[in-house]
C-alpha cells in the first residue's frame, strides 16, 4: 500500500504537469477566438512546502492584473475575498497555500466594449477550455468548490436564477461540497445589500465546516 506521502507527491506532480499542459495551450488561439497577446492561460503550481490545496476557486477567467503578474486576485476585489476567506478558517497569509485557483477560461477575455468589466467568455472559448477544468478536478479531488460569479455557478449548478437564490447555500456532489459565492468586485451592486452580506457570511460559516 503506498503511503499518503507517496500519493501527495504524485498528486503534486500530475498537478504540475496539467498546469503545464494548461500554460502551454493556444486552442482559442489558434480559432481564431483571441489574439495572441490575450491568449496567455494563467495556471500556478502549488506551493513546494505547502501541502497540496483541498479548497478550489473557480472563478470566470482572469482579469488583466492576473495575466500580466501571474496572480490571481491580487487586488481590490483580493483583499476583499481574503477577508471572506478569513471568516471561512483560512488565514489571510495561507490564502495561496490553501486555495487553488482556476477558471472556466484560463485566458483574459478582453475588455467588453464601452463597458467596465470584462468580456464573458463565449460559449466556444468555454467548451474549449472545459477539458483542463474537468481534468484539473479529477487531479485536485478537492473537498471544497468555491464557485464565484455566476458563469462559474451556473456551469456546475445550472440555470439559476441569481446570486441571490443561492449564495448561503451548498450542494454536495460526489463528496464535494460546491459553495457559490458572488464576485468580490468593487463594481459589484449586490454586495451592497446587507441581506446579501448575510449570505456571504453564512456561506463561510459552510466553509468553515468543511475545511
Amino acid at each position: 500500500m503506498k503511503s499518503n506521502a507517496t500519493l501527495g507527491a504524485r498528486s503534486r506532480s500530475r498537478l504540475i504537469a496539467l498546469n503545464g499542459r494548461i500554460r502551454a495551450c493556444r486552442k482559442c488561439h489558434d480559432a481564431g477566438l483571441l489574439d495572441e497577446r490575450e491568449s496567455i492561460p494563467i495556471a500556478r503550481d502549488p506551493e513546494a512546502d505547502a501541502p497540496l490545496p483541498r479548497i478550489l476557486l473557480i472563478g470566470q477567467a482572469p482579469g488583466l492584473r492576473a495575466t500580466l503578474h501571474d496572480r490571481p486576485f491580487a487586488g481590490a476585489a483580493g483583499e476583499k475575498l481574503r477577508d471572506w476567506l478569513e471568516q471561512g478558517g483560512i488565514p489571510r497569509k495561507d490564502f495561496y497555500r490553501q486555495v487553488h485557483f482556476a477558471a472556466i477560461t484560463r485566458c483574459y477575455p478582453g475588455r467588453l466594449p464601452g463597458a467596465k468589466g470584462d468580456r464573458v467568455p463565449s460559449p466556444q472559448e468555454q467548451a474549449l477550455c472545459r477539458p483542463w477544468l474537468d481534468d484539473l478536478i479529477k487531479t485536485l479531488e478537492p473537498q471544497v468548490v468555491l464557485l464565484v460569479g455566476l458563469l462559474a455557478i451556473r456551469t456546475f449548478l445550472g440555470p439559476v436564477a441569481s446570486l441571490t437564490a443561492v449564495v448561503g447555500t451548498s450542494t454536495v456532489r460526489d463528496r464535494m461540497c460546491y459553495l457559490p459565492l458572488p464576485h468580490p468586485s468593487g463594481v459589484s451592486r449586490w454586495l451592497n445589500e446587507p441581506a446579501n452580506l448575510a449570505a456571504v457570511a453564512r456561506a463561510m460559516e459552510i466553509l468553515r465546516s468543511w475545511h
